[in-house]
């Protein structure tokens, strides 16, 4: 798939066509280059018979056409990376990266994990997948919980990466769901061999669709305009603040060699729908000077207070 999607990266530049000969020389050189790694044994086998078979796995699990012109070779058919394919590439280049990890440490530098040491994600998942209870001892810092210790059974039901911190989403009667930062807040948490009795179902997509982050408060979702200046707007087209973001505007003067802040001409904008947490703070603070948020007013005189109160220290 990856071969076929994307040719030249293989060493294959026929017009974004992939003959049968050049896809299994990209085959072989994969596995020639791994050729002490088991993992990559099964790229020899690749006959005509072979490709075609695993190109209808990809059609049946991906939803992705893969076609063949003859005297050409293979293409995609109206290729564009949906959300579940592109989920399957990044679990798949992690989990190429953990399997690589002590030989590639020269090559790749991961940002330091907030993980526990005694804290295993393999089993905590298995729970999640068998719904099994886990009893948890949780000492929160102030902003979590003013210094509260969380004790109790949690059905666990998704585990979520955040800014350089894993979470732990959980759930029972008392607390209802639950965000607890897996790192030394965790004082003990142990997997049960108990079933949930009254299973509670969990959306990842539907409960964070309006917030950036592991964030959820009672702060309701709404459109935040936020202009972007020039230097930065093709940043955040590639790399969205969130996933409901849209263009009103492009700057029009999309090119200039320096910033110009006064100069209406390198403004575009943008607006995403979310709920304007702490975390939605945060997230603009990191983007310095080069966005403003322009609307809804209440939310443009929220940034501007913590600004200005930043200001004061100095």
């Amino acid at each position: 798939m990856r071969v076929i999607s994307n040719p030249k990266v293989y060493g294959v530049e026929k017009n974004g066509f992939v003959p049968l000969e050049d896809l299994q020389n990209a085959l072989d050189r994969l596995r020639v280059d791994n050729i002490d790694d088991p993992l990559y044994d099964k790229l020899n086998q690749f006959s005509q018979k072979t490709i075609k078979r695993d190109l209808e796995k990809i059609k049946s699990y991906y939803q992705t056409i893969i076609l063949h012109k003859r005297n050409y070779g293979y293409y995609l058919e109206g290729y564009e990376l949906s959300d579940a394919l592109k989920e399957i590439y990044e679990k798949t280049e992690l989990y190429l990266l953990h399997h690589h990890a002590h030989s590639w440490k020269e090559h790749v530098t991961t940002t330091r994990s907030s993980l526990s040491s005694y804290i295993d994600l393999v089993p905590l998942i298995q729970a999640i997948e068998l719904q099994f209870l886990i009893e948890i001892s949780y000492h929160g810092w102030y902003d979590d919980n003013g210094f509260e210790t969380i004790a109790g059974f949690f059905q666990p039901l998704h585990i979520k990466e955040v800014n350089k911190a894993w979470y732990l989403i959980a759930h029972n009667d008392k607390y209802g769901v639950y965000a607890f930062c897996l790192d030394d807040r965790i004082k003990s948490l142990d997997i049960t061999t108990h079933a949930v009795k009254k299973a509670t179902p969990f959306n990842p997509k539907s409960y964070f669709k309006d917030v950036i982050g592991i964030l959820k408060t009672d702060s309701k979702a709404e459109w935040i305009h936020i202009q972007v200046a020039n230097h930065h707007f093709k940043y955040l087209e590639s790399n969205p603040f969130h996933h409901s973001q849209q263009i009103i505007t492009r700057p029009k003067a999309a090119e200039t060699e320096s910033l110009d802040y006064k100069n209406a001409n390198i403004w575009g904008e943008i607006k995403i729908y979310i709920e304007p947490n702490y975390e939605f703070l945060m997230e603009i603070l990191k983007y310095n000077l080069w966005v403003k948020v322009v609307g809804p007013a209440h939310v443009k005189a929220y940034v501007k207070e913590h600004l200005e109160f930043i200001a004061s220290y100095y």
